[in-house]
């Protein structure tokens, strides 16, 4: 478990995906850290042994910048990147470059640590030098997110300004069991590696949702019938201006024998996808006849019948949806006209980012609720949709 400090767990809330040396202290003696935060699904790819490069360079104005990438797509990986930005950061390195021993911390969408491994990485003593010629006077990364995303783009060329190592693991990644107590006398539990990794996807939305109305959100509901059992949906949250069904639709990435590669992954969330669109509208449609929803113990919900419904489509990644933008706006017109109710399409850091924004709005308000502002977000969020053309979107809001 790792305990990161203020300035990075700031950093964290408020960038979904972001890479960070750290140099912690530990019963008096300070060891070389590497954050990486991001959505759940590509923490699964790295710890199932994906290529992990480091990268480090000079931005133009002589501040020192390093990317990771991580190879979860042969023709196409992810990169993330960080610009130097503390004294603590500088000496973390400075200590790896001799030392070549780090631990490195994964973080998932909750900002919450759920794996770590010791790792060796060797780092060419060139680095010393950009790093001593460069400040770290925290910068703004959005100053320099195009100059970056230039120098990463040509990661795989033969450039002499860029410095390349590998990051070499020698052992299993270990995981930390996580527990999160909400509303209505609900919990969650997370863990990364060894849960079914749908379960992990719900049990993430259901700790996002729990604690914006006091009964909190319902998981796994059920129709009762003669024959047994039928599920509703996944999740139900419902409050006076409405309700909110959920459909989350995860990848199986753990226990292949064979990582799938973003063109597989494209086509399985698309069929899931489809599968929830029909499942929402069957759901929205037996709110609308009076079916009786119960929870996992058997007991009613009461749920809020008469506004819109609000349904979304849970998926681990937005961009996987992204190619097919013109067919899922089609969805979600048609979606609203058959069912009276709003669609959503989004992953589970799009999920934690509206309800941040949620809880930002009702602190600064002394009449709205952090449901209200959610419910809110969700009714303005698809207009910023259609300025853009696309369902991939990420709404950051700033409060003047």
């Amino acid at each position: 478990m790792h305990l990161p400090s203020n300035e990075i767990w700031q950093e964290m809330l408020t960038t979904p995906q972001i890479v960070r040396f750290s140099f912690p202290d530990q019963d008096g003696k300070r060891f070389p850290t590497l954050i990486i935060k991001a959505h759940s699904l590509l923490l699964k790819y790295i710890t199932q042994g994906v290529l992990v490069k480091l990268f480090f360079f000079s931005l133009s104005d002589g501040h020192f910048s390093y990317g990771l990438y991580i190879e979860d797509d042969h023709d196409k990986g992810v990169n993330l990147w960080s610009v130097l930005a503390s004294q603590h950061e500088f000496s973390a390195l400075e200590e790896l470059v001799k030392n070549e021993e780090c631990t490195i911390f994964l973080f998932n969408e909750t900002c919450t640590c759920c794996a770590w491994i010791s790792a060796k990485i060797v780092i060419d003593k060139s680095v010393i030098s950009m790093l001593k010629s460069s400040p770290y006077d925290d910068p703004d990364p959005i100053k320099y997110e195009e100059e970056v995303l230039e120098q990463l783009n040509y990661l795989h060329k033969n450039t002499k300004e860029i410095i390349e190592t590998v990051i070499i693991t020698n052992m299993k990644w270990e995981t930390t069991q996580n527990h999160f107590i909400l509303n209505g006398q609900k919990h969650a539990s997370l863990n990364l590696l060894t849960d079914n990794e749908g379960t992990y996807q719900e049990q993430l939305a259901q700790t996002f949702l729990g604690n914006l109305s006091p009964q909190g959100a319902y998981l796994n509901t059920q129709l009762h019938d003669t024959k047994g059992n039928k599920e509703f949906t996944d999740l139900v949250l419902t409050h006076e201006y409405g309700s909110i069904l959920l459909e989350s639709k995860s990848l199986s990435i753990l226990q292949r024998d064979k990582l799938p590669d973003r063109t597989k992954l494209i086509k399985n969330i698309k069929k899931s996808t489809e599968k929830a669109l029909k499942q929402l509208n069957g759901a929205i449609k037996k709110l609308q006849n009076n079916v009786t929803v119960f929870d996992q113990s058997g007991i009613e919900i009461e749920i809020e019948r008469l506004k819109p419904p609000h349904a979304i489509v849970l998926v681990p990644e937005l961009a996987l949806l992204e190619d097919n933008n013109s067919h899922w706006f089609a969805c979600m017109v048609k979606f609203m006209e058959e069912t009276g109710g709003f669609l959503h399409f989004l992953d589970t850091v799009q999920l934690f980012r509206i309800i941040q924004a949620a809880e930002m709005i009702s602190k600064a308000s002394d009449e709205i609720t952090a449901m209200m502002a959610f419910d809110y977000y969700l009714m303005e969020r698809p207009k910023i949709l259609a300025q853009h053309r696309s369902i991939c979107v990420d709404v950051v809001l700033q409060l003047s």
